[in-house]
């Protein structure tokens, strides 16, 4: 009779036994490593780098202003100016004014004087003048009312006859301006300080006497171009000069002062 352990059935059962008993371990020790792993935490996360604070740079962020401030410390240029192009330049031309008006600021003398005036222009701010006045004035209104109401009785006065003299130009104001929104006016303003030789008669009551002085003056000058060639001019001419006086009736000196006047000229320039 075969023995049982001998049959193949048993050989396969412990076949399988074997094979649970020697793979059980490992499968056990997996399933656990396993089960160890989706139990514990997930490692910790490291915190992102803290922003900078707000309105402040990092060392690498700095804008280096060191040329800026340099630059805003240093020296200025002073060669800088104004450009402005001139619809009438007159720098290196020649021009000759003609005008006429009024004797304003005398007491005892009124009339209307004509006024010749040449002037050369280095540039658009400086130029040389050359004038003549011939003045054309008579006692006014107070002092004729005072003599025929006192029986020909006159103040001891002089009245100027002719100015000539020579001056500087400096005009340092150029504009233009808009006349009534339809035409642009362009101007110059010059002030002029002059200096010359200034006529007057002595007035006496048996004749008068002609006498001349030295004289300086200021004259302030404003021009209107029409066009590349003409310009209206309007002058406002001051003149000092020292003068002597005689009286009236003797004929004799009364004294010596220093008198002013002032003309207002108005005309036309030509620009050659």
């Amino acid at each position: 009779m075969r023995s049982r352990l001998t049959s193949p059935c048993w050989l396969l059962l412990l076949a399988l036994v074997g094979t649970f008993l020697i793979s059980a371990p490992s499968a056990i020790a997996q399933s656990k490593s396993k089960k160890d792993e989706k139990l514990s935490p997930p490692p910790p996360v490291p915190p992102p780098p803290a922003p900078a604070a707000a309105g402040k740079k990092t060392e690498s962020e700095k804008l280096d202003i060191q040329d800026l401030e340099q630059k805003y410390w240093a020296p200025k240029d002073t060669d800088f100016s104004v450009v402005q192009n001139r619809a009438y330049p007159k720098e290196k031309r020649f021009s000759a004014s003609l005008q006429y008006g009024p004797i304003i600021n005398d007491a005892f003398n009124e009339g209307y004087n004509l006024g010749l005036t040449a002037n050369y222009f280095f540039s658009e701010r400086e130029g040389i003048q050359a004038e003549f006045v011939s003045y054309n004035v008579d006692d006014n209104s107070t002092v004729k009312g005072f003599a025929n109401q006192y029986g020909g009785v006159r103040p001891n006065i002089g009245r100027v006859t002719s100015m000539y003299g020579l001056g500087y130009n400096w005009v340092p104001i150029y504009a233009k301006m808009s006349l009534l929104g339809q035409k642009i006016i362009y101007f110059d303003m010059a002030f002029t300080p002059v200096v010359g030789m200034m006529s007057y008669e002595q007035t006496t009551k048996n004749g008068n006497k002609n006498d001349s002085s030295f004289a300086y003056g200021l004259d302030v000058t404003q021009y209107f171009f029409l066009s590349n060639h003409l310009a209206i001019r309007v002058d406002l001419k001051n003149r000092w000069w020292s003068e002597e006086v005689l009286n009236w009736t003797s004929g004799l000196k009364d004294k010596s002062q220093t008198t002013n006047t002032t003309l207002f000229l108005l005309g036309v320039t030509y620009y050659h």
